[in-house]
């Protein structure tokens, strides 16, 4: 399955970062979307995963909060999204 990023975006405070990538797994699959919240070092969570889908709008709420595709997510608690 390959991965190519198409949209990142930082909090307004820029303590949070967010990675979109359109996941493609070949001819007999649909495509998805897949968001990473940069971590410490190296470190990235997936937070956001979206099947089939091939695009995202993204809003900050606040500092940490986001709304994704229709959903809302609070980076302080941890919060995910996958479908």
């Amino acid at each position: 399955m390959s991965e190519d990023l198409f949209k990142t975006t930082v909090s307004p405070d820029d303590n949070y970062k967010i990675e979109f990538y359109l996941t493609n797994g070949g001819a007999t699959t649909s495509f998805g979307v897949i968001g990473k919240l940069d971590g410490p070092f190296w470190f990235k969570k997936t937070i956001y995963h979206a099947y089939p889908m091939d695009h995202v709008k993204v809003k900050w709420v606040d500092n940490h909060t986001v709304w994704i595709n229709n959903h809302i997510l609070d980076l302080k608690k941890g919060e995910t999204y996958s479908e």
